[in-house]
C-alpha cells in the first residue's frame, strides 16, 4: 500500500511520450512533473527532489546516462529511484543503465500496465528502504546511548570500588579521583591518542588495589615504617597486579600494568622489578608522578600537606631519577592545570 501521494519526474525529449506517461500515471493518483531535456531535469530536481524518475536515454545535449550520473554523484539525490525508458532493447544498453545506478529498465514501446506496476513496486521498495534506514539509525542511536550509559556506570563503579579500597588509608577516598585526573592531564600533554588516554584514565583508580592485602597496622602507621614493614608495604604492587593479571578487559588489563609499575623509577631504583627508563610502561611513568604529587599535597596520618610550590620543587629535583624528564617538564610547564584540579577537588 502506498502511504502518500508520490511525485514522479518524467524526462523525455518527445512531448507525446511525456503526455502519454502523464495521462495514465495521473489517473493512478501520482503527482507528475516533466522535463524535455537533461538540463531542465537537473534544475527541477535541484528545486524539489521527486520520489522517482522515469528517464529517457537518447536526448539531445545530455543523454539519460549523463543525467543519472550527475544525480548519483550528489548525496542529496543519489537515492532517488531511476527507471530508464528507452527504444534500445539490446543487452548492452540495459547493462549500462544498471551500472549507472538505475533500478529498472523499460523498453519502448511500453505497456501502460507495465509502467504502472514497476513504478508502484519501486516506490514501495524505496519507502521500505527509507523506513528500514530510519529504524537502523534509531537502533544505532539507542545502542550508542546504552554504550555511553554502560561506560558511565562502569566508570562510576570503578571510582566507587577504588575509593572504598582507598579509605583504608585515606579518610575521603578522594585520592583515586585526583590521581586519575592528574594522570589524564599528563597523558594528554604527552601526546597519547584519545583511546589510550581514556583507558589509562579509567584504570588509574586501581593503582593501589593491592593495598587490600596490607595489614592496617602497617598501612596506617603514623610513623616511619621499619625495614621489614616497608618490605611488606612494597608487596602491594605485585598483589595489585595479581588481582587483574588474568583479565581480558582492556581497562582491567591496564589496571594490572599500572598496579605493578607505578612505583618503578626512571633511574631503575624503584620496585617491584627495578625497571628503568622506557622499559617502564608509559602508564606507570604517568601514574607515579600523579600519585606522588597528590601524596605530597595531601595530609596523611604520618605527614602534613605540602604546598603546591614545595611539591613541584621536589618533583623537579627528581627529574631523571624517579620521574621521566619529559613528564617533569610537561608538569612544570603546565602547573596551572594541575593547580586548578587540586583546588576543585580540595574545595
Amino acid at each position: 500500500m502506498l502511504k502518500k501521494f508520490y511525485e514522479i519526474l518524467l524526462v523525455d525529449d518527445r512531448k507525446e511520450n511525456l503526455e502519454l506517461l502523464s495521462s495514465f500515471l495521473l489517473h493512478k493518483g501520482y503527482k507528475i512533473r516533466s522535463a524535455l531535456n537533461g538540463r531542465v531535469a537537473l534544475e527541477t530536481v535541484k528545486a524539489k527532489v521527486p520520489d522517482l524518475i522515469l528517464l529517457d536515454i537518447e536526448m539531445p545535449g545530455m543523454n539519460g546516462y549523463e543525467v543519472c550520473q550527475k544525480l548519483k554523484d550528489d548525496p542529496k539525490t543519489k537515492k532517488i529511484p531511476i527507471i530508464f525508458i528507452s527504444a534500445h532493447d539490446d543487452t548492452e544498453a540495459k547493462i549500462k543503465a544498471f551500472q549507472m545506478g538505475g533500478v529498472d529498465y523499460i523498453s519502448k514501446p511500453f505497456a501502460n500496465e507495465e509502467v504502472v506496476a514497476r513504478v508502484k513496486m519501486h516506490l514501495e521498495l524505496a519507502e521500505y528502504q527509507h523506513s528500514l534506514e530510519e529504524k537502523v539509525e534509531k537502533s544505532l542511536v539507542e545502542i550508542r546511548q546504552l554504550n555511553e550509559d554502560l561506560e558511565l556506570t562502569q566508570q562510576e563503579m570503578i571510582m566507587a570500588l577504588s575509593s572504598i579500597m582507598e579509605t583504608r588509608d585515606d579518610d575521603t577516598g578522594n585520592h583515586v579521583i585526583k590521581v586519575a585526573e592528574y594522570t589524564k592531564i599528563l597523558a594528554e600533554l604527552y601526546g597519547l591518542d584519545e583511546k589510550t588516554v581514556d583507558v589509562i584514565y579509567k584504570a588509574t583508580p586501581f593503582h593501589d588495589a593491592g593495598k587490600v592485602a596490607i595489614p592496617d597496622s602497617i598501612l596506617n602507621k603514623p610513623a616511619k615504617l621499619e625495614p621489614d614493614e616497608w618490605e611488606i608495604m612494597k608487596t602491594h604492587a605485585m598483589r595489585g597486579y595479581d588481582i587483574f593479571k588474568n583479565t581480558t578487559r582492556p581497562i582491567l588489563k591496564m589496571a594490572a600494568i599500572i598496579a605493578k609499575e607505578h612505583h618503578e623509577h626512571w633511574n631503575g631504583n624503584g620496585y617491584p622489578e627495578g625497571l628503568q627508563g622506557e622499559s617502564i610502561h608509559i602508564a606507570g611513568r604517568l601514574v607515579i608522578l600523579a600519585d606522588v604529587f597528590d601524596a605530597l599535597t595531601s595530609e596523611r596520618v604520618y605527614k602534613k600537606a605540602w604546598s603546591i610550590e614545595k611539591s613541584a620543587a621536589l618533583i623537579k629535583e627528581e627529574r631523571g631519577k624517579m620521574f621521566e624528564p619529559k613528564l617533569v617538564d610537561l608538569f612544570l610547564e603546565n602547573l596551572d592545570k594541575f593547580t586548578r584540579v587540586y583546588e576543585e577537588l580540595n574545595s
